[in-house]
């Protein structure tokens, strides 16, 4: 594996390690509310959206590398964040968890199976960016540690 691959995969891990701590803090504030405004979620709400969010930028990172656009150019992220998260509202803390692994371990796997050329493919990420394949792989970094700091401010957690 590449020094470049290598260190995107370290930042991924140091995000993931960052909202695991902060999860393991929730305990029965899983209703708490988080935002007060736009999609107004609570930390459940939030961690499925991390859990699917996550899912969905590993395949589309995959279908980038792999030539395929999987994002179209009038993709609603607004939308799709809220309609996702209600249609999964159903999925315990367990349950979060071992989808946030899944993802990450498919992530993983295919990092380990690529070299450094990669990472220079360029496609739509849901925000309608265009950004090269590392630079979506500090997105889902940034995006993971960001929401965690913001469950870890309502609930007053260490972060």
């Amino acid at each position: 594996m590449s020094e470049r691959i290598h260190t995107l995969k370290a930042e991924l891990a140091r995000s993931r390690q960052h909202l695991l701590h902060v999860l393991d803090q929730v305990g029965d504030r899983w209703n708490t509310q988080v935002y007060s405004e736009g999609a107004a979620w609570t930390v459940g709400q939030l961690a499925i959206h991390l859990a699917i969010s996550d899912r969905g930028q590993t395949n589309t990172v995959i279908g980038i590398a792999e030539g395929r656009e999987l994002i179209p150019a009038d993709f609603d992220l607004e939308r799709y964040n809220r309609r996702s998260v209600e249609k999964r509202a159903d999925l315990t803390p367990e349950q979060v968890r071992a989808e946030l692994a899944a993802a990450r371990e498919q992530l993983n796997a295919w990092l380990d199976s690529v070299d450094d050329s990669v990472l220079e493919k360029e496609g739509r990420h849901g925000s309608l960016q265009i950004l090269s394949i590392a630079q979506f792989l500090q997105v889902m970094a940034d995006h993971e540690r960001n929401h965690a700091d913001d469950i870890a401010r309502v609930l007053e957690a260490r972060a």
